[in-house]
């Protein structure tokens, strides 16, 4: 009996040590020393591509990480290519004028090209002259993509079947924002086309170009069958619909078929973990045990030439990046993180290659909150973990719109109800011409802070104390009218402002210019006139947040900026040189001169009704100024009942529509002002703005911008650079307590010191990490002295 209970205990301990986790304990990401990965020499014997995973593309020393492994890989194995989870044309694009770090950062996701740590990997690439290529199927440069992809099939005699302008629509809506347009194709018809194409071009010679082509157009039409089926709501955090992974499909296939083409590279795939799954046949949870990651075609295809290193983290709290907020994840017990923290490492490496995976265990690798039960022997061929992953480092003026003092004489006073100390006027604002309400007109008392805006039928409710009647001014100002600045006292129930514009509907000018012509005139001009080549400027920037009639924020700057041309999709890159703080109630919250400034500013560069293509689906019309300095220009007034982002940039259901400015001799645009105004309910607000914690409660909310951008001459030069950007977002919302909560924002940007040769290259601030910040300077008071009175010296010239 005694033998018997020593052969059982023996035969217990063997299998609980079976099922220890033998690991290998590993340097700090940050290590410039790689000998500690010697183990992964035995590892990866024969392997012809490494698939380096990470979790969530969030973190930056698991980015620093992988940039070790790929060192190792290169300098130890032989590994001289990369394959990034970006764009295979972005990649491609760049690498036809050899690798450039700047030209690379800006093709790949910046998830990575805005970590400082990533820059490890771009340096090394830089200096080591590695390969890369790209294997995603979607685009980063989606304009210049389609231009090319247009080019490319009249080179190849390929003739579209379907209208140029509306096929190039439909591309640009699945590119850029996951949507199909079908206003003028039907998607039937658009993928029917896609897939002629790909036809076509089966049949070329398979030289370098027509590959990549048809690769790119398969992969077009990957994303477009993604937009057009894949849009019911998610049923997991992890994957989409189970009968639609196209992307994972096709990302597997253009690596592939490079790997086909090039047989002799040893390749470093570098993805998220999901994307280089092995096999997911294990996943105890609906969907996810049925979808077919990359990683699985690879692994099928190249069986044991390919290898999956996985890597996880045991960070118990998460941000939510866009609330900036930390939330709790704590690891749930005898997990694999559970396992793994308890051997209290840092940096570890386990292989799945042990008896000790051979199990079940629960893992947080397809979801960063949730546990998913799983064979991660199965999952993935080995793993690196880090015990606390960490987050990226990253490293007076003229009003924006013309006013007027004149007040208008109106018959019966504005109501006034007595509340508390205060008292509020109701009243409407109507068009003095039509007598028809303004809809989200503006009503400003700057100096006391109120900021208000009036519904979609003119009314409006202006909070004030009793003793500003007699001695303070609103200014009532709507796009399209006369400024309106009048006393409290002088307001009137019913306020009228007197349009700005007389309209010429249908008009045609001297016979053969209609408002479209014109604007396809200045559309195909914008390379003539406007400036394609990089320019520095300085930009003063008036920046002002008022939160329910308390300004919480009231900041004038001085930056020096770069900006690559008006054809580049690249934001504006700058560096703050002056500050002055005038009110500043968050000093935690505004850190970054590019939380005002990074926005979609120029026009010229991103407004639809400047797109060579979608200029034709607005409504037109000439419009004639009362004022005459605008007598050489065209005035166009457009709209559009196209409520998508593919028209509006707005992701919810607006209202868009403005006025550009066009000169008549050389078709110059001078300048171009945008109007969104909407109100959306509940079920709207529950749509457009899930996930926004600021919205969980909101059953009503008003939301009106303003952009104008204002273009000159400088320096003598012909070409017209943005002189003036001006943004006003008003946003008033209702809860479910019946709580009202507004909030304004004025950008108001002033550029002036344009140099246009010697133009110094201003890095993004996650490459200089101080570039950006506010307090990177102090406040001069001899600076800001001598710029006010030059700006008061130059306005009496």
């Amino acid at each position: 009996m005694k033998f018997k209970l020593t052969i059982l205990f023996c035969l217990f301990t063997f299998i609980v040590k079976s099922q220890e986790l033998q690991s290998t304990t590993l340097l700090p990401p940050e290590s410039k020393e790689i000998s500690d990965l010697t183990f992964l020499e035995p590892e990866l014997k024969d392997k012809q591509v490494v698939m380096l995973g990470e979790q969530t593309h969030m973190y930056g020393n698991i980015f620093e990480m992988k940039a070790r492994i790929v060192e190792y890989l290169h300098q130890e194995l032989g590994f001289t290519t990369i394959a990034m989870e970006s764009s295979m044309y972005d990649i491609w694009k760049m690498n036809k004028n050899g690798f450039d770090p700047k030209v690379f950062n800006n093709a790949i996701w910046g998830v990575w090209s805005s970590s400082l740590e990533f820059q490890r990997l771009v340096n090394y690439i830089d200096d080591n002259n590695l390969k890369v290529i790209g294997f995603d199927s979607q685009i980063n440069n989606v304009a210049q993509f389609i231009e090319d992809f247009f080019d490319y099939l009249e080179t190849t005699k390929i003739a579209l079947k379907l209208d140029e302008d509306d096929f190039g629509i439909i591309i640009e809506g699945v590119l850029d924002n996951v949507t199909i347009e079908e206003e003028d194709i039907k998607y039937k018809n658009y993928e029917k086309e896609l897939k002629r194409i790909i036809e076509q071009l089966n049949k070329l010679e398979q030289n370098d170009i027509n590959y990549h082509w048809k690769q790119f157009t398969k992969s077009l039409l990957a994303c477009s069958q993604d937009a057009h089926n894949n849009t019911e709501e998610i049923l997991t955090n992890d994957f989409g619909n189970k009968n639609n992974n196209i992307r994972d499909k096709q990302m597997a296939d253009n690596l592939l078929s490079y790997i086909k083409r090039n047989p002799n590279e040893k390749i470093i795939c570098w993805a998220d973990n999901i994307h280089i799954i092995n096999d997911n046949s294990s996943i105890k949870k609906p969907i996810a045990n049925e979808f077919v990651s990359m990683g699985s075609y690879i692994h099928k295809e190249l069986k044991d030439k390919s290898y999956s290193l996985a890597t996880i983290h045991a960070n118990d709290s998460l941000i939510d990046l866009g609330t900036k907020k930390w939330h709790k994840t704590p690891i749930k017990k005898n997990s694999f993180e559970y396992e793994l923290s308890n051997l209290k490492l840092p940096y570890l490496f386990v292989s799945s290659d042990q008896d000790g995976m051979g199990f079940t265990k629960a893992t947080r690798l397809l979801n960063f909150i949730d546990f998913t039960e799983a064979r991660l022997d199965q999952l993935h061929d080995g793993y690196l973990f880090i015990q606390k992953a960490t987050l990226p480092k990253l490293e007076t003026k003229t009003d924006s719109i013309e006013t007027s003092a004149k007040q208008l004489t109106l018959t019966k006073k504005i109501e006034q109800i007595q509340e508390g100390q205060s008292i509020v006027l109701k009243g409407q604002i109507l068009n003095k011409k039509t007598n028809q309400p303004v809809p989200f007109a503006n009503l400003i008392l700057k100096k006391e802070e109120i900021f208000r805006v009036a519904d979609e039928n003119g009314n409006f409710e202006l909070p004030v104390r009793k003793q500003m009647m007699q001695t303070t001014l609103v200014t009532i100002s709507s796009l399209g009218f006369e400024t309106l600045e009048i006393l409290l006292d002088g307001l009137n129930e019913k306020v009228y402002l007197k349009p700005k514009f007389v309209e010429l509907d249908e008009v045609v000018i001297t016979g053969y210019l209609s408002p479209l012509s014109v604007l396809k005139n200045a559309i195909t001009k914008k390379e003539e006139n406007h400036p394609v080549e990089p320019f520095n400027f300085f930009r003063y920037g008036k920046v002002l947040i008022n939160s329910n009639d308390k300004n919480q924020l009231d900041l004038e700057l001085i930056t020096k900026d770069e900006d690559e041309g008006y054809q580049s999709p690249y934001i504006i890159t700058q560096r703050v040189e002056q500050i002055k703080w005038n009110v500043n109630k968050n000093p935690k919250k505004y850190k970054y001169s590019s939380q005002f400034f990074a926005y979609r500013q120029n026009a010229i560069r991103y407004a639809n009704i400047l797109h060579k293509r979608k200029y034709k689906k607005f409504k037109l019309n000439f419009v004639k100024s009362n004022n005459k300095n605008n007598d050489e220009t065209y005035i166009i007034a457009f709209e559009t009942e196209r409520n998508k982002w593919n028209y509006t940039n707005r992701s919810y259901p607006t209202k868009y529509s403005g006025k550009v400015y066009i000169n008549k001799d050389n078709f110059a645009i001078v300048k171009v002002i945008e109007n969104w105004e909407t109100t959306l309910k509940k079920q709207e607000i529950k749509k457009h703005f899930k996930g926004y914690e600021n919205y969980t409660d909101i059953v009503e909310t008003t939301i009106k911008e303003e952009n104008i951008c204002v273009y000159s001459q400088i320096n003598n030069n012909d070409k017209y650079y943005a002189t003036q950007y001006f943004r006003r977002r008003y946003s008033e919302s209702i809860n479910n307590e019946n709580i009202r909560n507004r909030r304004i924002i004025e950008l108001d940007s002033h550029l002036y010191d344009f140099e246009l040769k010697d133009v110094e290259d201003i890095e993004y601030e996650w490459r200089e990490k101080d570039q950006t910040v506010l307090n990177r300077v102090k406040y001069d008071e001899t600076f800001w002295s001598s710029f006010y009175e030059r700006e008061i010296d130059k306005e009496s010239e």
